[in-house]
């Protein structure tokens, strides 16, 4: 009767750990990738308020089926079924879809405001 009581009681335990460990990890990696999401979104807007001000920049960012987007001063990542956006102070005006791997974007000031351009 005994084992049978520290059996129940080791399986309880175990299966209560699993339990919490489930549910902690599938509420983390939502927030993980909402996290990333926003990070990419303000390195895409940092390069282009870059070449706002200085006629170019160039960034490298590993994206998944994302689609990146500008106009009227508001850049735009669709990645992941989530949106992200972020102000860059300029007129833009210019769309990607379908990003995926390794993206190189180059970011141009024209006359009209800034532009985006994927290269390889």
């Amino acid at each position: 009767m005994v084992e049978l009581m520290e059996y129940l009681l080791v399986f309880g335990v175990t299966a209560a750990l699993a339990g919490f460990s489930v549910m902690t990890f599938s509420g983390f990696l939502p927030a993980l990738h909402q996290t990333q999401g926003q990070s990419e979104v303000e390195q895409l807007a940092g390069a282009a308020e870059l070449a706002a001000q200085n006629g170019s920049a160039t960034i490298i960012l590993p994206l998944a089926n994302a689609t990146v987007s500008c106009s009227a001063g508001l850049l735009s990542l669709q990645t992941a079924g989530m949106g992200y956006s972020s102000s860059i102070g300029a007129a833009c005006a210019f769309r990607a879809t379908g990003l995926n791997g390794l993206c190189k974007l180059v970011f141009a000031r024209t006359e009209t405001g800034v532009t985006m351009e994927v290269q390889g």
